[in-house]
């Protein structure tokens, strides 16, 4: 197949949570479809909606699976693992969602949410786009890879 007749690649994602493990495996999905020439857009919903507010992802953290640790334990793993990306240089998340905008993965809030929350277009990082649920399923639909975190 000539590149005039390669079908165009699209991927979705959506993202509903705001842990250190779902914006880990969300953006290094989400840079690695868009680098690999996929059209790349990814959804935010509900506490999702914090990855793409200024100055929020220094509040993220790592819950580690089957663990129902204290705060202090939180603050701990978290830490942790930040030591442990920065000893393996591993971006971190702040700087991998930069990434994601400048190589151009689309950024997209959920309309419901953010009315819920009371969000405006100025308490999203700039090239957010507000998206009513309806219209996201409509860019999305025909993608060839879907995926929640």
């Amino acid at each position: 197949m000539s590149e005039a007749t390669t079908p165009h690649r699209r991927v979705a994602l959506v993202c509903t949570n705001f842990t250190m493990q779902s914006a880990f495996g969300l953006l290094i999905i989400a840079l690695n479809s868009v680098r690999l020439g996929f059209e790349t857009i990814v959804y935010f919903t509900f506490e999702g909606l914090h990855m793409i507010r200024p100055g929020h992802l220094e509040r993220l953290r790592y819950y580690p699976t089957g663990v129902d640790p204290s705060e202090a334990e939180v603050e701990r793993y978290t830490a942790e693992l930040h030591e442990k990306m920065d000893r393996k240089d591993i971006p971190f998340i702040e700087d991998m969602l930069e990434m994601a905008q400048l190589e151009g993965v689309k950024l997209l809030a959920c309309k419901t949410s953010a009315d819920l929350f009371d969000l405006k277009q100025e308490d999203f990082v700039e090239g957010v786009e507000i998206m009513l649920a309806e219209d996201f399923l409509k860019r999305a639909t025909g993608s060839d890879l879907h995926l929640m975190f």
